[in-house]
C-alpha cells in the first residue's frame, strides 16, 4: 500500500493525529518502563545472591538498562525539546519499533525460563501495537513482519517444533495485520469525512455570502452525498434534514425543538441521550468541532450504529450561530471490530475462551464482586492423557479434547466462564454465593469424562480438579489462580479422577 493512500491535503491532519494518540501512548510506556526497569536493575543488583556474578543476571540486567536508558531518552526529547511535527512524528515510530523489538528479543531470551507466561507476553505487544498505534502502512507492516518473523520460528523450535504453535502464531500474525488495517482505513475515512464537513461548511458559508438560499435550494445542498445531513439552528432549536433522514428513520425532515425532542424520545437510550445533549452543549459554548459514535433506533424498531459529525458555524460577530452535522452508517464496521474482538478471545481447537480471555475475565470480576459473593476458579486437567495418543493416536487425543470442552461447555452453570489453559489443561469461572452447584458441576464433569470413548472403545479418559475461591476482599485474582493450581496438584496427589477444594 503506497503512501499515497493519505491524501496530500489530509497528510497535516494525519500527522496531528499519529503525534497526539502515539505521544500519549508512548509517554505512559516510557514513564512505566523507567520506574519498572530501575526497579528491575536494583533488584538484580541488591536483592538476587548472586548480584551480577553470573551471565544470566548480566543478560538481564543489559536488558533492563537498554529499556531505561531509551524511555528515558524519549521522555527527555520529547519534553525538553521543541521538536517539529515530522520530526516528533518520527521520535515516536524510531522510539515504538525498539520497544517492540526489545521486547520480542527480551521475550524470546526470557521463554527459556518460562514458557507458559513467555507466550502470553510475547504476543501482548504485538496486539496492542496494531490496536493501539497510529502509523502508516509501510511503517506498520515492516515492524510486524521483523517482530513475527524473529518469533514464530522460535516458537515453534521451542514448543517442539509443534505444528499447532505454529499455526496459532501465524493466525495471530494474521489477526494483528486485519487489526492494524482495518483501525487505518478507519482513521483514514474519519479524516476524510472531517475534510467533507468542512469543505461544505465552507461552501455553505460561501452561498450565504452571496445570496440568500430558499428552503429548496438550501435542501439541494444538504442531499449531496450518500449520508445524512443536518442543520441545527442553535438561536432557534430547529433541526433540518437531508431526505436520506426520513428513509432510514421514518420521522418528519424537520424538527421544532431539537432538545425537546431528544429529552422526551422514548426509544433512544438515555446514554445516548446525554452525549447528544452534551454535544449540543458544546456547540452552544463555542467549541468548534464534536464526534460521537451513537445507537440509534431506525425505522423498523431495531438499533444502528451511526457516527455524528457536528462542526459549528459562528456568525458576523463569532457567536455560535448553526449547527452542520452529518450522520454515518457505521454498523459494518462495528460487527467488524466485534467480531475480530471475539476471534483473539477464543482459542482455535475447543472455540472455548483462551488462556488470556480467561485470565481478562477472571482478574476484571475480581474487582466486580459483591458483598457475599465469592469467585470460584475450576482448574481441571487430564489424567495421563500422553497415553491415550500413545495407545490411540492422535485424532483419539484430538477428539477427547473437543469431548471434554463440549461437557464443561454444555454443563457449566449460569454465569461461568469455561475456556483452555493450554494443551490439555481447562479452566472454569463462576461469581456465585453459594460452592454447591459448582462441586457439582466438577464431580458430573469427573463422572461423564470416564464415559469418553472413541470408536466405541473405552480409552481411559480420566481427569483431576482442583477448585479454589475467595471473597470480595481476602485476596488478588493471582492467589485465586495459584490455590486452584495447588488444589488440583493435592488431587493429582490423592490418586488422580478426583476433585479437591481448598479456600483461600
Amino acid at each position: 500500500m503506497k503512501e499515497q493512500y493519505i491524501p496530500a491535503r489530509l497528510e497535516q491532519d494525519f500527522l496531528e493525529e499519529a503525534v497526539r494518540v502515539n505521544g500519549v501512548v508512548m509517554t505512559a510506556v516510557s514513564f512505566f518502563a523507567v520506574a519498572a526497569e530501575f526497579f528491575n536493575m536494583m533488584r538484580v543488583v541488591f536483592l538476587s545472591r548472586s548480584g551480577l556474578q553470573t551471565l544470566n543476571n548480566r543478560i538481564y540486567f543489559s536488558f533492563y538498562l537498554f529499556l531505561f536508558m531509551v524511555c528515558l531518552g524519549y521522555l527527555l526529547a520529547d519534553r525538553l525539546l521543541k521538536l517539529k511535527m515530522k520530526i516528533r512524528y518520527g521520535l515516536t515510530l524510531a522510539a515504538g519499533s525498539i520497544l517492540l523489538l526489545w521486547q520480542t528479543l527480551f521475550n524470546i531470551y526470557d521463554i527459556n525460563r518460562s514458557v507458559s507466561l513467555g507466550k502470553i507476553m510475547a504476543i501482548t505487544p504485538l496486539v496492542a501495537f496494531s490496536a493501539l498505534g497510529v502509523m502508516k502502512p509501510w511503517y506498520a507492516v515492516c515492524n510486524l513482519v521483523l517482530n513475527f518473523a524473529l518469533l514464530i520460528p522460535y516458537m515453534f523450535v521451542a514448543g517442539g517444533k509443534d505444528t499447532g504453535v505454529l499455526f496459532n502464531y501465524s493466525l495471530t500474525a494474521v489477526v494483528c495485520f486485519v487489526i492494524y488495517f482495518v483501525r487505518f482505513h478507519d482513521i483514514r475515512t474519519e479524516l476524510l469525512q472531517k475534510q467533507k464537513i468542512v469543505d461544505i461548511s465552507r461552501q455553505l458559508e460561501e452561498s450565504r455570502k452571496q445570496f440568500s438560499l430558499s428552503s429548496e435550494q438550501y435542501a439541494l445542498i444538504l442531499q449531496r452525498g450518500h449520508f445524512i445531513a443536518f442543520e441545527w439552528n442553535i438561536a432557534g432549536g430547529e433541526v433540518r434534514f437531508s431526505g436520506e433522514w426520513e428513509e432510514v428513520f421514518g420521522k418528519d425532515s424537520m424538527i421544532r425543538d431539537a432538545e425537546k425532542f431528544i429529552r422526551e424520545s422514548r426509544s433512544l437510550k438515555r446514554q445516548y441521550k446525554t452525549e447528544l445533549l452534551l454535544c449540543m452543549e458544546n456547540l452552544r459554548n463555542g467549541e468548534p468541532y464534536q464526534k460521537r459514535d451513537l445507537l440509534l433506533p431506525v425505522k423498523g424498531g431495531e438499533e444502528r450504529w451511526f457516527e455524528l459529525h457536528l462542526i459549528l458555524q459562528t456568525g458576523g460577530d463569532a457567536s455560535p450561530k448553526v449547527g452542520i452535522g452529518m450522520l454515518f452508517d457505521i454498523m459494518g464496521q462495528k460487527q467488524r471490530i466485534m467480531e475480530l474482538e471475539k476471534e483473539l478471545q477464543m482459542d482455535n481447537f475447543t472455540r472455548l475462551l483462551n488462556k488470556t480471555a480467561l485470565e481478562s475475565y477472571g482478574s476484571r470480576k475480581m474487582g466486580e464482586l459483591q458483598a457475599g459473593e465469592c469467585l470460584y476458579m475450576l482448574m481441571l486437567d487430564m489424567d495421563n492423557f500422553k497415553r491415550i495418543n500413545d495407545s490411540f493416536g492422535h485424532p483419539c487425543g484430538d477428539y477427547v479434547l473437543e469431548k471434554v470442552a463440549e461437557l464443561m461447555r454444555n454443563s457449566a452453570p449460569g454465569g461461568a466462564r469455561v475456556g483452555r489453559l493450554g494443551g490439555d489443561e481447562f479452566g472454569v469461572i463462576l461469581a456465585a454465593r453459594r460452592k454447591d452447584e459448582f462441586v457439582r458441576y466438577a464431580q458430573k464433569l469427573v463422572e461423564e469424562i470416564r464415559e469418553i470413548q472413541w470408536e466405541g472403545t473405552d480409552v481411559g479418559a480420566r481427569c483431576s480438579i482442583g477448585i479454589s475461591a475467595l471473597g470480595a476482599k481476602e485476596g488478588s485474582w493471582m492467589k485465586l489462580y495459584g490455590d486452584a493450581d495447588r488444589a488440583l496438584y493435592m488431587a493429582k496427589r490423592a490418586g488422580k479422577d478426583c476433585v479437591h477444594f481448598i479456600t483461600g
